[in-house]
């Protein structure tokens, strides 16, 4: 049967096939057809947005939307099995591809008959069965292995799981339809190359509708409702986090204007009025997430990303409405701005796709409170770290004399700050340690992730104790949070992205470390630089005084 259907759908393609396509095709019929990928159902229209960006590096590609997309992958193969639209970036890996360096795209053909290739994915295959980890070059080896994967079971059929069964959690794909459903869905395919070439799409539009009709009749109880299926629709449309940091940055940019024109109070309720819209914003998207994925976000990296800078805006509101201070605002909108910017620009490192949990986070309540808890830490951290960085920029331009008054301000937010941060994080340690007593019989166990909280956390609890006793002053505090932010980076990024070792190893990935590896030595940098300057005013103060 899947020769059949195969056959079936290349006889279609090649009779078509040189064809031109008169007119763009109204796919919103398709985008809305439920699907089964990932673990779970979602409508075509996000399986086809995560499938191009795996594919092509991005949601658009060759002019046409995702779903257009897929559909001319599926139903005209040979039209697209030499077009180069497979992205790699991986310099060395292009040159041992032997491909030009300026060269970022690959067609599939071109990738499948390539002789350098079969070796490397040999040696890939080698070091997954060692269960070794790999470095970012085989990485690559294995995006590639992914890509092609991925693309053979979409033009074959085999990655559409479109036919829920009523007696089986699991869905039929395309290329297994049989009876009934098939003789449907080649009316779809007839509409679609009805559409393409004779300037009429009503065809593809009703097919479709009397397939998802049938396709609802056979598991009702397993089928979404159209009102599902149309708010992940409006999720993926509205880009609510993109928006949130479009949002973020005017305001950053109003707050940097009220701070050269303080007497200008309209500029500092401007900035605040923006920066409520983005978090009214985030909120709405944060909450649409939540509801799709039907459970709290404790999935992967990309998720705590966007919880943290959520925590980070709302900390900075609290204490920008409490202190009206504009540094507080500044901070938060420019770290939420730098986390959600990340999250929306490296899906190839913080996957975007929403995926059901991993078995070991199921139906735990103490596993949920303490990962919230944990980044909800970090974002504290974040914006003391933030405005740190504002303090330390006073002595960089050598400006510490004239503003003593902002900086000790700067310091007493930053202390505030992490205050907050220091009791979350303890909460949120302790809480992992009932989860992990629950969970593998022990309350510590010296795992990686553990001991790196552990590590963040005595480092504040240290600039605490220190500020408290007098042994840090301003600068002394100010330098040592900014510098502390470095434990948070390990804990969150480096125990799973660099070590990949532990028992956390569902939140495990891999890509970005020389680009975080940089911001740290950037950030270290910056603090040795405000040192400097502070040294030199402390030295002409002395000198002045003898």
């Amino acid at each position: 049967m899947k020769i059949l259907f195969g056959i079936f759908l290349t006889l279609i393609g090649f009779q078509f096939f040189d064809m031109p396509q008169a007119i763009a095709l109204d796919v919103k019929e398709f985008e809305s057809l439920a699907i089964q990928d990932g673990g779970r159902v979602k409508p075509f229209d996000t399986f086809a947005r995560e499938s191009v960006q795996v594919l092509t590096g991005s949601t658009v590609s060759q002019g046409k939307s995702p779903t257009e997309l897929v559909l001319a992958w599926l139903f005209i193969p040979n039209e697209w099995s030499n077009k180069d639209f497979i992205s790699i970036k991986h310099l060395q890996l292009k040159k041992d591809l032997g491909l030009p360096e300026t060269q970022n795209y690959v067609s599939p053909m071109g990738l499948v008959h390539n002789p350098k290739l079969a070796p490397l994915f040999a040696k890939l295959n080698q070091l997954q069965k060692d269960k070794k980890k790999l470095d970012p070059y085989q990485q690559a080896v294995q995006r590639i292995n992914t890509q092609l994967a991925l693309y053979q079971e979409i033009i074959s059929g085999q990655a559409l799981r479109i036919l829920p069964q009523a007696i089986s959690p699991d869905w039929i794909p395309l290329a297994e339809l049989q009876g009934e459903p098939r003789k449907t869905f080649e009316k779809v395919v007839e509409g679609y190359f009805s559409g393409i070439t004779k300037n009429d799409d009503s065809l593809f539009k009703s097919s479709v509708v009397d397939f998802k009709s049938m396709a609802r009749a056979v598991a009702p109880r397993v089928y979404p409702s159209d009102n599902q299926l149309q708010m992940e629709m409006t999720y993926n449309k509205m880009h609510p986090f993109r928006l949130a940091y479009i949002f973020y940055l005017i305001s950053a940019f109003i707050f940097v204007f009220s701070l050269k024109f303080p007497k200008q109070n309209s500029l500092h309720k401007t900035a605040l009025g923006v920066m409520i819209a983005g978090w009214c914003v985030h909120v709405v998207g944060f909450a649409f997430r939540c509801y799709i994925a039907g459970r709290p976000p404790v999935s992967n990296m990309y998720e705590s990303v966007i919880w943290v800078s959520l925590g980070c805006l709302t900390f900075g509101l609290i204490f920008e409405l409490i202190y009206k201070r504009n540094y507080i605002g500044l901070a938060a909108t420019s770290v939420a701005t730098i986390c959600l910017i990340i999250g929306d620009s490296v899906p190839a490192v913080l996957d975007q796709s929403i995926r059901p949990l991993e078995p070991v986070l199921r139906s735990n309540y103490w596993l949920t409170i303490h990962v919230l808890t944990i980044t909800l830490s970090y974002a504290a951290f974040a914006l003391s770290m933030g405005i740190g960085n504002i303090a330390l920029s006073y002595y960089v331009r050598g400006i510490e004399e004239q503003n003593k008054e902002k900086l000790q301000a700067l310091a007493l937010f930053l202390y505030r700050a992490v205050q907050v941060g220091v009791l979350l994080l303890t909460a949120g340690t302790i809480l992992g340690g009932v989860w992990a007593d629950y969970s593998w019989g022990r309350f510590w166990g010296w795992d990686p992730k553990e001991t790196w909280a552990l590590i963040a956390d005595l480092g504040y609890l240290a600039v605490l104790h220190g500020r408290f006793s007098g042994w840090l002053r301003t600068f002394g505090t100010i330098a040592a949070t900014v510098c502390c932010f470095t434990g948070v980076v390990m804990a969150w990024y480096g125990v799973n992205f660099v070590l990949g070792v532990g028992l956390h190893s569902y939140g495990f990935g891999g890509g970005g470390v020389h680009y975080v590896t940089s911001v740290v030595v950037i950030q270290l940098l910056y603090v040795a630089w405000a040192g400097f300057q502070h040294k030199k005013v402390l030295n002409k103060t002395t000198s002045a005084n003898a």
